[in-house]
């Protein structure tokens, strides 16, 4: 690993600029495509239109409107998802972004013409930018969309070669789960790295039944877990990384105290995590943020961080 970059990004942290610290490597590995602009860069799309998110949010159904309202009624023909993925991979690449794993939902395909150009412009934007960013597309899908929909848009993407991993999110219930667990079989048979959000509101005992139906290999928040030894035995026996979002947590209302977050009892139990951005568009804050809020809160030091920074590398 770089040692420039390990100075540069202690020296970042202590003396709170982020332009040191947007200079270092990063990954942002729990990102998603329709919300990971500045809102700055999204309105000015939107003609400036465009209403910001509220500083507070009661969960993801406060949450999902306003994507909703926002964010999905702009959206009704393939320039407008292209857009988006370009923005979110120019706004990565600005914060010192080197891995960029970023969810497309599925249902993107429904405006395209045909699914090749759908993929061929996923394609054409990873080559356009890899000299300076290793993006790897995600494709994703609510956790209660239906089979009929998992059918006609999730499998063409699985079989496409384009995706390197999976990811469910939204509301998480059990049924969800259940109803996932064969696409996401078939995604490992195809090769994709395996990911679900769980835990973020809901007790350890979800984050259980995710790990057991889906056999993840990561999960988007998981921050439930702290809860239970048992459960955070058993990530740290299957090797399962947190990638997990402090800003989204205590905005959406997951974790009430962000200096009481979640993560500090992970880390010190040994389970790998990393930082991410979730939703830059909702939550105005970059991944070089990320790493300095929590420097300020206290919740970790320099070395801690740097580590975590690093876990995300891979």
């Amino acid at each position: 690993m770089n040692k420039a970059d390990n100075l540069l990004f202690k020296e970042g942290l202590k003396e709170e600029s982020l332009l040191k610290l947007r200079k270092v490597s990063k990954g942002d590995v729990h990102n998603h495509c329709s919300t990971g602009m500045r809102f700055t860069t999204f309105n000015q799309w939107a003609g400036g239109n465009a209403n910001k998110a509220p500083s507070k949010m009661d969960g993801v159904k406060e949450l999902n409107s306003y994507i909703f309202n926002e964010v999905n009624k702009r959206v009704s023909k393939e320039e407008d998802v292209a857009f988006l993925i370009e923005a979110t991979v120019k706004e990565a690449i600005e914060d010192g972004v080197k891995i960029l794993e970023t969810s497309i939902d599925c249902h993107e395909l429904m405006h395209f013409p045909e699914n090749q150009r759908f993929f061929n412009t996923i394609i054409h934007i990873k080559e356009k930018y890899n000299k300076y960013i290793d993006f790897r597309p995600e494709v994703g899908m609510a956790i209660n969309t239906s089979r009929e929909d998992l059918d006609k848009f999730l499998i063409p993407c699985i079989e496409s070669g384009v995706f390197m991993s999976i990811d469910a999110y939204g509301e998480e219930t059990l049924d969800g789960y259940n109803r996932l667990k064969e696409y996401y079989k078939y995604a490992r048979e195809k090769g994709l790295k395996l990911k679900v959000h769980a835990g973020q509101f809901l007790s350890e005992e979800n984050v259980k039944k995710a790990i057991e139906l889906l056999e993840i290999d990561e999960i988007q928040h998981g921050i439930g877990a702290a809860s239970s030894d048992y459960i955070i035995d058993l990530i740290k026996e299957r090797n399962i990384r947190l990638n997990i979002c402090p800003s989204s947590n205590y905005i959406l209302g997951a974790v009430k105290d962000i200096k009481n977050h979640p993560a500090r009892k992970l880390f010190d139990k040994g389970i790998r995590i990393t930082i991410n951005t979730d939703d830059l568009l909702l939550f105005h804050s970059g991944a070089s943020e990320e790493f300095l809020k929590l420097f300020k809160l206290g919740l970790f030091n320099e070395e801690e961080l740097n580590e975590i920074r690093k876990n995300a590398l891979v």
